[in-house]
């Protein structure tokens, strides 16, 4: 009888030795090559195994994919869509698409009650408010996702998906602000966009511009863009920090960091580096293209947005552009130039096949044949590939993506939600035009600016 009970420890003993052999993780090294973690889906599940390693099981999968958009990137992305599925044919992917109006209404609720899409665009400015909310998204390194055709200081920010080191979305294309300059025009004055340079550089080089011909101006800049590009940038690259923490509704800048900010816009008019307000006043926001001196070349350069560069360099078909670097503080503490994306696509963690979404969007992000269709629809590709590609098949100028390519490099603060809202925007954007027509003292307008934006969380 002993010898009974003793052979069956020893079998319970292998069993349970065996049962604990399969609980090894696979490694968490963001390799393709290897087989992609799926919590949600069994193990012992038996299918086709993609070439990056992903499982496409035997039975019959349907995926939901929303997204907003015009009727060119909606015929892009079900292009993507059928080549996909024609490789796998068991798989059905469901396009939901549609206007942006009300889309994150929509989403919300869906989030909430858990019957969101498996793959579902974002806004990154609202992507944030989802992530502090719960927990409703797969992260890409439970996939060993390919994230090798991004430039590591772009796919890394928090607006283009990541959060405390989870990869939760992954950025459609690239946005954010770039320099373009009159190439030969710069040659022949001695200016050098190529080469690193300061705010104080810029005041500099715009009263050499003028004592070489008082009928050109450094930067084509009207209030918007000193606003926006400059004032915001130069906030950041001294304090290191954004305007406030909404969070906690707390103010980050202070009187003094808005005065120096607002001596260095009234510097930019006062020795003429940018044409007076007044000027600029008809060619407001977006339409400096309209303006009749960039038309005739009369600027050495401009800061826009990569977006808009191909608008711009197409009103001035006479000048030989290029796109150079972006100024940055001494001792910056932070480069200020924040490049961030139109949207983030990402896995809800409702999804009942995880592990499919992610083989199709290794697909979406890394497959030639898809970047070639899908081409510029979610604005300038995100990544360096993909942008050549776009660029041989003549879907992207090679000033654009030389500007691109600067801009992702470019890891600056993004705004806070205060300092990006419109309120705050427009209160900067009149200190700014006071500057312009003079109307107050520096000290007199950062008193008051300050007041206003304190305001805001009060």
């Amino acid at each position: 009888m002993k010898k009974i009970v003793s052979i069956m420890l020893v079998c319970l003993m292998i069993l349970t030795m065996a049962a604990c052999g399969n609980t090894s993780k696979p490694s968490s090294d963001n390799s393709s090559a290897q087989a992609p973690s799926n919590p949600t889906q069994a193990p012992e599940s038996k299918g086709t195994v993609t070439e990056r390693g992903y499982t496409i099981p035997d039975e019959n999968v349907t995926i939901r994919f929303s997204w907003w958009g015009g009727e060119e990137r909606n015929a892009a992305t079900i292009a993507v869509i059928e080549q996909f599925i024609k490789m796998y044919p068991n798989v059905k992917i469901e396009p939901e698409y549609g206007s942006s109006d009300g889309y994150h209404d929509k989403l919300s609720t869906q989030l909430a009650s858990g019957t969101a899409p498996d793959i579902v665009q974002v806004d990154p400015e609202t992507f944030p408010t989802y992530v502090a909310g719960g927990d409703y998204f797969h992260d890409y390194f439970d996939f060993n996702f390919d994230l090798s055709n991004f430039d590591e200081a772009y796919i890394s920010q928090a607006t283009n998906g990541r959060y405390d080191g989870k990869q939760l979305g992954l950025p459609t294309g690239i946005s954010g602000v770039a320099l373009i300059y009159n190439k030969d025009l710069a040659e022949k004055i001695g200016i050098d966009f190529t080469a690193d340079y300061t705010w104080e550089d810029l005041i500099e080089w715009g009263k050499k511009v003028r004592e070489y011909d008082s009928s050109l101006y450094l930067l084509c800049m009207n209030k918007d863009y000193v606003t926006n590009a400059v004032l915001y940038t130069y906030l950041k690259q001294k304090m290191g920090d954004t305007m406030f923490n909404a969070k906690d509704k707390a103010i980050n800048v202070t009187e003094e960091d808005l005065l120096e900010v607002l001596k260095y816009v009234d510097a930019l008019y006062e020795n003429e580096v940018i044409p007076p307000a007044s000027y600029m006043a008809a060619y407001s926001g977006d339409s400096m293209q309209s303006d009749p001196n960039w038309i005739a070349g009369k600027y050495v350069a401009c800061y826009t947005y990569v977006s808009t560069i191909d608008v711009m360099t197409a009103a001035a078909p006479g000048v030989n552009f290029a796109a150079g670097n972006l100024a940055l503080m001494k001792d910056a503490k932070n480069n200020g130039w924040q490049s961030n994306t139109p949207q983030v696509l990402a896995i809800t963690k409702t999804s009942k096949y995880p592990e499919v979404c992610a083989a199709f969007l290794d697909y979406f992000f890394n497959n030639e044949t898809a970047m070639r269709t899908l081409g510029c629809t979610r604005s300038v590709p995100p990544t360096a590939k993909a942008r050549e590609i776009c660029e041989g098949a003549g879907l992207l100028s090679p000033l654009a993506m030389e500007g691109a390519n600067i801009t992702s490099k470019m890891a600056g603060l993004i705004n806070d939600s205060i300092s990006s809202s419109q309120e705050c925007k427009a209160i900067m954007a009149e200190a700014v035009e006071k500057i312009g027509y003079g109307a107050g003292t520096p000290e007199d307008i950062a008193k008051s600016t300050y007041s206003l934006i304190k305001g805001l969380i009060e």
